[in-house]
């Protein structure tokens, strides 16, 4: 059984600024985001965090009290003021056997904020960005099928999200004329990289995207 209260512990006690307050299961107080590799500190932010119930399944909601970051949704900031860290597809996928919250701190929130700090100073994010909302889990399939056809997409999921399991040397049932090891057996996996019901969920998501704005 997951056991919270030890998997924060863990982390806080390499990240000591950051204080439980037990009865509430909020994690609050400083972090200092630093260079992974040289481990110079860039910058310090108050944060505020808290663990859903779909934690460790989701990320936590990380809101950022100090005021360093605009609270405008061009900078990741929800409506709500958290923090948007990234696409559902993206964090499903990280998510999906379940994480610790260090690994959360290490590998997704110091890496955002060094990036915030970056766009503070430049003006722009060195490494770019995605949209939000529902544009953000198109432009995941976009790169996915090399393409910005919607309609395309929801073609090419409808016929992933139907399939019947086939050999590998079979014909690939789209009728595209390559064997399916060479044609869909490629795509499956990274549209199925969240778990069968969060794709099937995102594929209804970007259906009904798709009819409303027709």
């Amino acid at each position: 059984m997951f056991d919270l209260k030890k998997d924060i512990e863990q982390a806080l006690k390499i990240y000591s600024c950051l204080k439980l307050e037990l009865q509430t299961a909020t994690v609050s107080g400083k972090f200092i985001a630093f260079h992974r590799l040289s481990k110079t500190e860039i910058e310090e932010y108050e944060l505020m965090i808290q663990f859903t119930e779909e934690y460790p399944f989701r990320f936590p909601v990380v809101v950022e009290t100090s005021s360093k970051i605009p609270k405008e949704i061009s900078r990741h900031i929800q409506t709500n003021g958290s923090i948007c860290f990234a696409n559902p597809q993206d964090e499903l996928a990280l998510c999906r056997n379940g994480i610790t919250f260090k690994w959360f701190l290490d590998e997704v929130l110091n890496p955002h904020l060094c990036r915030e700090y970056a766009r503070e100073q430049l003006g722009y994010y060195p490494t770019g960005e995605r949209s939000h909302g529902t544009e953000g889990i198109w432009e995941g399939y976009y790169e996915l099928f090399n393409t910005t056809d919607k309609k395309a997409i929801l073609q090419e999921l409808e016929l992933i999200h139907g399939m019947h399991r086939i050999g590998r040397n079979s014909p690939c049932y789209c009728n595209g004329g390559k064997k399916y090891k060479a044609c869909h057996a490629k795509l499956e996996p990274e549209v199925m990289k969240v778990g069968r019901e969060n794709a099937f969920k995102l594929f209804q998501t970007l259906k009904s995207d798709f009819n409303i704005k027709q």
